[in-house]
């Protein structure tokens, strides 16, 4: 009868997790909400609003446009095993071919690339267990948001997250090529998806269901004349 393998003994033959290369995106360390070691991004300041364009010219409303766009980032997540294995299944078999690593690899390839590791230390502390790693660059969806302005000739506010990993996120003021580099990160798709968009009144306006338009505050929204 063949001896069992544990968990342990597997995760001790896997290469240990390049922590300072991945560290450039963030600080290894515990998550919120789960029970897992993940990166913790680097929080960016809140972006500084332009300089006002005068003379100002107030605007009755406003945009906010939705967005998808495909990203690629280094998702880390290590856990403590718990149960014994008698085979090495895929939590242990590294997927993905050659051409998933290389930097211009198409999504089909990039979507193949998971490579496994062992987390023996977490913040120079030596583990009592060491941890089973999995890190997956995706590709995932990201949503973008921008906001217009009230002022005319402002620039829009925008605001970048990925779907899976809110955490990984950035706003700015600009064009959606102005966004900040973050460490790590790739956009694979460069042109946006337009899939909403919302209209809101500015301050100083109220939408009038009658002329289906935001207008001053002090103008009263006149009732529909019966047809």
């Amino acid at each position: 009868m063949a001896k069992k393998t544990t968990l342990k003994q597997r995760i001790d033959q896997l290469p240990e997790l390049p922590v300072e290369t991945l560290e450039v995106a963030g600080e290894l360390g515990y998550a919120d909400n789960v029970p897992v070691v993940t990166i913790r991004p680097n929080k960016f300041p809140k972006p500084a609003k332009p300089p006002g364009v005068l003379p100002a010219v107030n605007l009755s409303q406003y945009e906010q446009r939705f967005y998808w766009v495909q990203v690629t980032y280094p998702r880390v997540i290590c856990s403590h095993p718990g149960d014994l294995l008698t085979q090495p299944g895929p939590m242990f078999v590294e997927r993905g071919t050659r051409e998933s690593g290389r930097p211009n690899a198409g999504v089909a390839a990039i979507a193949q690339r998971e490579r496994f590791y062992k987390l023996m230390k977490l913040k120079g502390v030596q583990l009592r267990t060491s941890l089973w790693c999995s890190v997956k660059y995706g590709p995932w969806l990201a949503m973008v948001i921008e906001q217009t302005s009230c002022i005319a000739g402002e620039p829009s506010l925008w605001q970048f997250s990925i779907v899976e990993m809110p955490e990984v996120g950035v706003t700015w003021y600009g064009q959606w090529g102005d966004i900040p580099p973050l460490p790590s990160l790739t956009v694979i798709m460069g042109d946006l998806s337009l899939f909403d968009v919302k209209h809101f009144c500015c301050p100083g306006f109220t939408f009038c269901p009658t002329t289906m338009s935001c207008i001053p505050d002090r103008v009263h929204c006149q009732d529909a004349v019966p047809a």
